[in-house]
């Protein structure tokens, strides 16, 4: 028995000094893959709070996530003295973890807006514009709004936007049962109603645990953990290839129903704190293809049906898509895609950034 424990912490600690040197030699090369999501009660998940970093599964982007948990530099929740102060809700194609925070279409549209001498903001704010990231990968309509509730209204904007992504922000709405978010469904009354299961999941209730949290932690902390989550995610997540454009999917008439009462809803909460709503859509792979004859037949079918949705609430609405296509044929460009990584599929490149914050600007200075 003696030898045997005693060959048992030989192996413990040969086993525990490798991994103290594999630590080592991954902090001394700089491998780093931050875990940039983190559980939370009320969204189901959500950025994690002051991590920092490279994200290189797409594209490759310097990420800094603040203390609050959104995208970019802490600040406060007042607005500063003559300083317009903008919130952007979205998915993805807002949080834009893709590329440098300096080139996301934010950072560029709150460059571009106190830039321009014929926008009547720059009469209007002299201290400048504040554009605030609240975008998060993955998310839907309704928790776009529990972004609102739970996060961007402490920062009192005077404008929100609400960027929607057509590829697939219609089908997340689905009121369909969903282990990893909370999902809304239309009552019979018209009213919405959240149903929170997700909290009950064995995964959530592991995450939201102090033994999840302290294995979370070490995630944060450990170059090895790291790069063996790393994995497991681009394991997973490994897309095929199409030889053809992506096929936009259509959500069903209950998810537009829901989409329309979760931004109906949006905006009641908006304005009740003095604020107004704009929406814009972003574009979606298929419609601004590479090869033209790949695209579909009618490319802005969702944002016709959006901006109708829309009119019946008088919330402006801006379809970047048809503005995107026009740009990209004349001047030649890829708009979706990362050289070396599929280009045309996946998220907006630099010029895709570039086109969105100078179609959005002009447009928010005529609101």
């Amino acid at each position: 028995m003696k030898r045997w424990l005693a060959n048992l912490v030989v192996l413990g600690g040969g086993l525990v000094f490798s991994l103290l040197v594999a630590e080592a030699a991954l902090r001394l090369v700089g491998v780093r893959f931050p875990a940039f999501y983190t559980v939370d009660a009320y969204r189901g998940y959500a950025l994690r709070p002051q991590v920092e970093g490279p994200w290189t599964r797409e594209g490759r982007g310097w990420v800094r996530v603040n203390q609050a948990g959104f995208r970019g530099v802490d600040v406060s929740t007042t607005p500063p003295a003559g300083v317009l102060r903008i919130a952007v809700l979205g998915d993805s194609f807002t949080e834009a973890l893709q590329v440098d925070e300096n080139l996301t279409w934010i950072a560029q549209l709150q460059a571009r807006l106190p830039a321009s001498p014929a926008c009547p903001l720059r009469r209007q704010f002299p201290g400048g514009v504040q554009v605030l990231n609240f975008g998060v990968g993955g998310y839907g309509t309704g928790q776009e709004l529990l972004t609102w509730r739970h996060l961007a209204s402490r920062y009192k904007p005077a404008l929100v936007i609400l960027a929607i992504y057509p590829g697939n922000d219609i089908t997340d709405n689905e009121p369909a049962a969903r282990t990893d978010r909370p999902v809304f469904r239309l009552g019979a009354d018209g009213q919405l109603r959240v149903d929170n299961s997700f909290r009950q999941q064995p995964a959530t209730r592991w995450r939201l645990s102090p033994p999840g949290q302290l294995v979370e932690m070490a995630v944060t902390h450990s170059r090895l953990l790291q790069l063996l989550n790393e994995a497991k995610n681009r394991l997973s997540a490994r897309p095929a290839s199409p030889a053809a454009a992506p096929q936009q999917p259509q959500g069903s008439d209950q998810a537009w129903a829901v989409t329309d009462a979760l931004i109906s809803q949006l905006a009641h909460e908006v304005q009740g704190q003095g604020a107004r709503l704009l929406v814009v859509s972003t574009s979606s792979p298929e419609q601004v293809w590479p090869n033209r004859q790949q695209r579909p037949e009618e490319p802005f079918r969702q944002e016709q049906r959006l901006a109708a949705m829309l009119a019946k609430s008088q919330i402006p609405y801006l379809p970047l898509a048809p503005q995107l296509q026009s740009q990209a044929d004349q001047q030649g460009l890829t708009l979706h895609g990362f050289t070396g990584q599929a280009p045309g599929e996946g998220h907006w490149n630099t010029d895709g950034h570039r086109l969105a914050a100078a179609a959005i600007a002009p447009w928010l200075c005529r609101q």
